[in-house]
């Protein structure tokens, strides 16, 4: 059996269950619906009776509290498809109300419960971000700086360093900022993945790269990508691959993509323990596993930068 059809099948059965609980719920709300319920605040008692538009309520809100908890959802109502989050994966505890824009300098940051700051700011750049003033950025709030370092074609299935590599992370190491790289992947098994993240460690052996080393993973959707249509298991054999290829240079491995992509198309048990960096455009991510950067525009601006930046709020 397929795990498309295991995932529908736990699915049906999860529908089940929950409709049975609320049957039960609405059975012993009917059985008691004259009785009175006590409800007890700070300054009153008061007593009310249960009425069928309550029952309902009552059993909806159950009904998703119950698939808010055991799925991802993707699309919208009527139309959600259900994912099944991953047991033995992190999940996130952040109090998404916590994440806040600093009126000095614009830019988000995280807060805990004692309103003190615990993120950092990273920019994430590549040959598609020239002439960027890496003093200025510095000077803006930004305490990391994500370089690509190159990518793998799409069509060709050839590994190019990215043009602006070299000047981006020297300008930055410059200006004094921590470095993370990433490659953009287009590998198709496991061996290939090895090969990408050798790739990318030869290029940074020279550099003091701090920060993570990331693989970037998401949709390709030009005519003829290598992986338009690879199957699960193949894309999570070499995003393990490079993961594990470079812990092994004793670099810190991260996954990058967005929501739908991490739930969708990788096999979360497998990929979900390594850190992962979140592409989630919203004022606020809804993600259920443990991230630790969200990056929250594409748009970003910085003083001094007439550009385009991609902005993240980093976790660590």
């Amino acid at each position: 059996m397929n795990k498309k059809a295991k995932s529908i099948i736990t699915i049906i059965i999860a529908l089940l269950i929950a409709n049975l609980v609320a049957l039960v719920i609405l059975i012993n709300v009917t059985i008691n619906r004259d009785k009175p319920v006590f409800i007890k605040t700070e300054t009153e008692s008061r007593e009310w009776t249960l009425t069928p538009d309550y029952e309902a309520a009552m059993i909806q809100n159950n009904f998703w509290t119950y698939v808010n908890a055991a799925y991802v959802l993707i699309g919208s109502e009527p139309n959600y498809e259900f994912y099944k989050i991953a047991s033995g994966v992190p999940r996130n505890n952040y109090e998404v109300d916590n994440f806040f824009v600093d009126d000095a300098n614009n830019l988000m940051y995280y807060h805990d419960a004692n309103a003190t700051r615990t993120s950092r700011v990273a920019v994430d750049v590549s040959s598609y971000q020239t002439n960027v003033d890496w003093e200025a950025v510095k000077a803006a709030g930004v305490d990391m700086a994500i370089i690509r370092a190159g990518y793998r074609g799409y069509g060709t299935g050839k590994i190019v360093t990215d043009d602006m590599f070299k000047a981006h992370i020297e300008g930055a190491l410059d200006a004094g900022l921590d470095v993370g790289v990433y490659f953009f992947t287009q590998a198709l098994n496991y061996n290939e993945g090895v090969e990408e993240a050798l790739y990318t460690l030869s290029l940074i052996k020279d550099y003091d790269v701090k920060g993570p080393v990331i693989i970037d993973t998401e949709d390709m959707p030009a005519d003829g990508a290598r992986t338009a249509e690879l199957d699960i298991d193949s894309r999570t054999d070499s995003i393990v691959a490079f993961c594990e290829t470079v812990k092994a240079a004793g670099y810190e491995p991260m996954v990058y993509s967005n929501r739908n992509w991490f739930v969708q198309q990788l096999d979360m048990s497998r990929v979900g323990n390594y850190k992962l960096w979140l592409a989630h455009y919203s004022n606020q991510p809804n993600f259920p596993y443990l991230y630790t950067a969200w990056q929250y525009t594409s748009e970003g601006r910085l003083p001094g930068n007439n550009l385009n930046l991609d902005l993240n709020v980093w976790l660590e």
